[in-house]
């Protein structure tokens, strides 16, 4: 056989690797936004380390921009994670007395390195409730912990050092997720078709819930609009 020849049959099983497991999996997408006016959040105070933290912080808790809301999660609750899913490394850093980014989303299995890239003591905790994930001490520049997410939930983050340092680590049991972006839109992709359990959280707004439904090969649209608050 020609050595051409060779190489195209060698090469056909890597093709085939390469080929999406269904081609009947849909898509949903759609937009976060806020009716009417964003309220104004003032500034958080720098209350130490201003050398390193500066003099204030961005209230994070709420970012509008042209009615879409970011940071909005989306989730399917009923699609579990495959079980040969290889979880990927996530980063959650610590700059500037800020958390980067302010929402963190893996899933369950996945690690996160958590960083602290700045020339100051921070002590970072994740804790749900009672339910506490991880409290570090990070006393210097470049320091690192490799965390596994073992167990689900919605964590507040924060710094014991920094009072106005938050954020928040969801850690989902589905790798069909998004975060809405600055102008509030998400897509979720490779979705099985039929009925499913929407979630959507977002850390001004809470959890709600919906049911979509995706069809094959189709994209489905599914649009959530807050009340200011």
């Amino acid at each position: 056989m020609p050595l051409l020849a060779l190489f195209l049959v060698a090469a056909l099983p890597a093709a085939a690797a390469q080929t999406p497991a269904s081609s009947d999996s849909g898509t949903l997408s759609g937009r976060i936004t806020l009716n009417g006016l964003a309220p104004r959040l003032a500034n958080l105070p720098v209350t130490r380390d201003m050398k390193t933290c500066g003099s204030s912080k961005q209230d994070e808790s709420l970012e509008v921009k042209d009615s879409g809301v970011k940071n909005a999660v989306v989730w399917l609750a009923d699609v579990p994670t495959p079980k040969d899913y290889k979880p990927p490394k996530e980063k959650l850093d610590q700059q500037g007395c800020v958390f980067l980014p302010h929402v963190l989303v893996a899933p369950v299995g996945a690690t996160v390195d958590v960083v602290n890239s700045d020339k100051a003591l921070h002590n970072v905790r994740a804790q749900a409730g009672a339910d506490r994930l991880f409290n570090y001490a990070m006393p210097i520049p470049g320091h690192v912990v490799p965390t596994r997410l073992k167990k689900e939930g919605v964590f507040k983050l924060s710094c014991d050092v920094h009072p106005w340092m938050r954020g928040w680590l969801l850690a989902l049991p589905t790798t069909r997720y998004a975060v809405s972006g600055e102008a509030g839109t998400y897509k979720i992709a490779d979705l099985p078709p039929g009925k499913h359990k929407l979630k959507i959280w977002n850390e001004r707004f809470g959890e709600r819930e919906a049911e979509v439904e995706i069809a094959a090969g189709g994209t489905a649209t599914h649009d959530v609009a807050y009340n200011p608050r």
